[in-house]
């Protein structure tokens, strides 16, 4: 990710950090949303099943008798503009990944298997229209046949079959059908594939934010009832024609670059995106490494690593343990997350060097300390531990993230001369690993072990989500040296 878009990206999460509460801000929730709008589609779809005629002759009917009750109406446009709404959020979901490099190294398996749920889901989308057999889905079932007769199969029939509307019958919308309800538990397949290499993921957005979410979508469903144009006719071409612009858009952009230029275009955008995880490939940074002879097999690494990477498996020396970690090395993303969670990883251990039971090649434990000691000896004070999303300047002590940093780190930093401590972190729910910052919010504030033990100065200690807001971070500096002047 560049900082030019990165920044970006921050921008617009702190713009609408002003609108919402920073942990249901909708930008950093996209894929959460996405699962919510599918789920209300899926649920409003099986009422409005159970009461359609899935034959070509009463399918129209059907859908205008669904129009003229209450139930049937709102639940109709409830249907259509969560399918919207799962469109938008997909997309916007898929583009921000996209512009994070979220598809690099142990992301390439999410990002890959997030690739099959776009066409999935415009197929879906597009089959629902057809099952209503007004104008619009002649248009839109005649526009497909078109382009499929385009490129690659070169067969005429389809388009003469949709323009004079010969052989469309029961066995083309049992066809229609079959797509329309088999391709979301595809899509719902694909879903579960998509988030198996991860943990603690979040499947359903905040109630703060998903409800209001439903309650827009029932709203708009009620003002602008998602009815049946008129009924297909293949002989009549209606002047204008209301299309839905989520789904329809492709109808358009053929006439723009003809069905070739359409299919050249997807081919080459669809093989594009997924490639770029070869395409784009950088050198990653060394693997956690587990030291056995630190690990007692407690779990928390792989309890708290972001993506799956660390496991527990049965014990392989001499030691009275059960369990050891273990590292999958092409799922890490070295974080540090786990160190920072180990029992081990504590400045207060007299052990000569320091060793924790998991821990970084590239900044270990041992030498956090050392750089920490440096910083208390020149009499630095407050101390900063801060991890690249967030704008820190020199000064500041950098962890390859912040839930890299032990809380006791805290402590041995306080007792040894440092009026306080201040960390600087992603903004909230935006950490470049995931759970960083939840899950440092959680151990300082005595949820989730490791802990900052309760005889630690609450006052002393700062955690600030500001990501590239330097003014944000320096407020929070200045307010713990007020705080420590006014003890002098």
């Amino acid at each position: 990710m560049t900082t030019a878009i990165g920044r970006m990206d921050e921008a617009i999460g702190a713009s609408l950090d002003r609108v919402f509460e920073p942990r249901a801000n909708p930008w950093r929730h996209l894929g959460c949303l996405a699962f919510l709008f599918f789920v209300v589609c899926a649920l409003s779809g099986l009422y409005l099943y159970a009461l359609f005629d899935t034959s070509l002759a009463g399918a129209y009917e059907s859908g205008r008798a669904l129009d003229r009750s209450l139930p049937g109406g709102l639940l109709r446009g409830l249907h259509r503009y969560s399918a919207d709404a799962f469109a938008v959020t997909v997309v916007l979901h898929l583009a921000r990944e996209l512009a994070r490099g979220h598809f690099r190294a142990h992301r390439a398996w999410s990002w890959l298997s997030g690739l099959v749920l776009v066409p999935l889901a415009w197929i879906a989308g597009l089959t629902g229209f057809w099952l209503a057999w007004d104008e619009r889905a002649l248009f839109s079932a005649a526009a497909v046949a078109e382009w499929l007769a385009a490129w690659p199969f070169r067969s005429m029939s389809l388009t003469r079959d949709f323009s004079t509307g010969a052989a469309i019958g029961d066995r083309f919308f049992s066809l229609v059908v079959f797509l329309h309800i088999g391709v979301p538990l595809a899509a719902l397949a694909a879903t579960w594939v998509h988030i198996q290499r991860l943990s603690h993921v979040r499947a359903w957005p905040p109630a703060v934010m998903g409800v209001p979410a439903i309650a827009a979508l029932v709203l708009l469903a009620l003002v602008s009832p998602a009815s049946s144009l008129a009924p297909a006719d293949a002989f009549s071409v209606p002047a204008a024609l209301a299309v839905d612009w989520f789904y329809h858009f492709p109808h358009a952009l053929a006439r723009l670059v003809g069905h070739e230029g359409l299919w050249v275009a997807l081919a080459a955008c669809g093989g594009l995106l997924a490639a770029l995880p070869w395409i784009a490939r950088h050198e990653r940074p060394p693997a956690a490494r587990v030291d056995l002879g630190n690990c007692n097999g407690c779990g928390r690494c792989a309890d708290d690593c972001p993506f799956a990477a660390v496991v527990m498996v049965a014990r392989s020396d001499a030691l009275p343990h059960v369990r050891e970690a273990s590292v999958r090395a092409d799922l890490c993303s070295a974080c540090g997350i786990c160190a920072g969670a180990c029992p081990s990883a504590t400045p207060f251990r007299l052990r000569t060097p320091l060793a924790s039971g998991i821990d970084l090649p590239q900044q270990p434990v041992a030498a956090l300390r050392d750089t920490l000691e440096r910083a208390l000896a020149a009499g630095r004070s407050p101390i900063v531990f801060a991890c690249p999303g967030a704008d820190a300047g020199g000064d500041a002590i950098e962890v390859q993230c912040a839930a890299m940093l032990p809380p006791s780190f805290v402590q041995y930093a306080l007792r040894g001369g440092a009026g306080g401590v201040v960390v600087a972190a992603c903004r909230e729910g935006d950490c470049e690993h995931r759970l960083g910052d939840r899950w440092v919010r959680e151990r300082f504030g005595g949820a989730r072990a490791p802990r900052l033990r309760a005889l630690v100065p609450r006052d002393r200690v700062r955690v600030v989500n500001c990501g590239t807001d330097r003014a944000m971070l320096e407020r929070a500096v200045e307010s713990m040296r007020i705080v420590e002047g006014g003890d002098g």
